[in-house]
């Protein structure tokens, strides 16, 4: 039977979360017709979405198609349903929610509402719906024929339109974290709240909050435009053999000495809750005391810090150095200089060490991101692996697979060349990594 069900006001934006489960490794079925609500094979499917089609009836109809398909898809081997909404908020929003929650019949099953896509730029800040980064109404969606809810503010549309108690959570809620972030969603629904709108920014606050409403333990209705319902499905169904114990933190390297480089750091900064330790690199050119004395450093703050965060990230420290620009080693021997390719070679095996300890000694990091082709071969000589194998790709220039052999074999890698140009590779990198990891 299924596990995860989805209902939608139309079969585009149906088809888009179904794309987005079927990335979680989930076999889908996108419905249109209430005859294959009734037929058994379509529960054989993990994830089931039906379409109603309902954007242009009234909110009356709307309910009522809703209630109806809600009422049949209805079945205690399902762990997630989810209301499919438009980024735009276009249609009978608050209608159909109520509608999925009057049919599912829990007093107590709340609707968390996560009005954003990241990646298409959709966010909601204070309440506001923010499109590439202006108010909804000063976007180009608004010239949309249908048009897009009057009010900007989410919040707003759900306490004035949805027949339940609403409230809205802001980005200041999070800062305290997910465990602060979950008792106050378990508090607001024992308080009789039935709709909470959530603020969010980014992919890794899509993390968060579906963290927080699964440790909240309520029983929950995911209303979003995709992100967060796919969220919590790869969170949720998970195989039966997968437990707490399972390797499921990264590990990452960012050797390279480049502008690029120190921007795709900035944003895995902003965007996730990472572990980010430098690495000097003049005690990596120094001699091999110090040397192996940096080495070592790095490789405790990580491993001592780990517990706290799910990845952990080694980087240099000169970042905005010019690859043709090295250290001076004083020598009044300009011949005994050490040559570009000597200290690539001299660095990047470093970090390979730095990752081969730090896996060695932390058996819960199932996956290596790594940047620039030399990190990679330096990783891969360090866990005694003849290559990779390649399951997949990434983005142009991303690839991703796993160890062939070694000390490690199976380790899950991404492997990005130093000319992938994008400053969010390493950030869509990782979102990838947890799609795959199921985490």
């Amino acid at each position: 039977m299924s596990q995860c069900v989805v209902i939608s006001d139309e079969i585009t934006g149906g088809a888009c979360v179904g794309a987005l489960l079927q990335k979680n490794g989930c076999s889908v079925c996108s419905l249109m017709s209430t005859q294959g609500l009734k037929d058994n094979n379509c529960r054989k499917f993990d994830c089931l979405v039906y379409s109603t089609n309902s954007r242009r009836l009234t909110a009356d109809q709307s309910y009522q198609m809703v209630f109806y398909a809600a009422r049949l898809l209805k079945s205690t081997d399902v762990k997630i349903y989810a209301k499919r909404i438009d980024p735009a908020m276009r249609g009978n929003t608050c209608a159909e929610t109520q509608a999925l929650l009057d049919a599912l019949g829990d007093p107590d099953r709340v609707a968390i509402v996560v009005p954003a896509y990241p990646a298409l730029k959709r966010t909601n800040v204070g309440g506001y719906m923010m499109i590439d980064g202006k108010p909804l109404q000063k976007s180009l969606a608004s010239l949309d024929d249908l048009g897009p809810a009057e009010s900007g503010r989410v919040a707003d549309l759900f306490i004035e339109k949805f027949s339940y108690r609403t409230e809205a959570l802001h980005l200041k809620e999070y800062i305290k974290g997910t465990a602060y972030l979950a008792s106050r969603i378990s508090s607001l629904a024992h308080e009789g709240v039935r709709a909470l709108v959530m603020d969010c920014t980014s992919q890794e606050e899509i993390n968060m909050i579906a963290d927080a409403v699964i440790a909240s333990g309520i029983k929950f209705l995911a209303v979003d435009p995709g992100a967060f319902t796919a969220t919590l499905a790869r969170k949720v169904m998970r195989h039966s053999d997968q437990d707490s114990t399972r390797a499921s933190k990264i590990m990452g390297i960012v050797g390279l000495s480049s502008p690029l480089a120190a921007a795709q750091v900035e944003m895995l900064r902003l965007e996730e809750k990472a572990l980010i330790i430098t690495v000097s690199r003049d005690e990596l050119l120094a001699d091999d005391q110090r040397r192996v004395a940096e080495i070592n450093r790095v490789v405790d703050e990580i491993t001592t810090k780990l517990d706290d965060y799910p990845m952990a990230f080694a980087v240099s420290d000169g970042m905005n150095i010019r690859e043709s620009e090295h250290a001076d080693f004083d020598d009044p021997n300009p011949s005994a200089t050490p040559s570009e390719a000597e200290i690539t070679e001299s660095i990047s095996g470093a970090y390979g060490q730095i990752v081969s300890k730090v896996v060695e000694k932390c058996p819960e990091i199932g996956a290596v991101y790594s940047a620039g082709a030399e990190f990679t071969v330096a990783v891969c000589r360090e866990l005694k692996s003849e290559g990779l194998r390649i399951l997949g790709q990434v983005l142009p220039l991303t690839a991703y697979g796993e160890m062939l052999s070694g000390t490690r074999r199976g380790l899950k890698f991404v492997a990005s060349a130093s000319s992938a140009t994008d400053a969010s590779t390493v950030t869509d990198s990782i979102q990838y990594l947890k799609r795959k990891m199921e985490i």
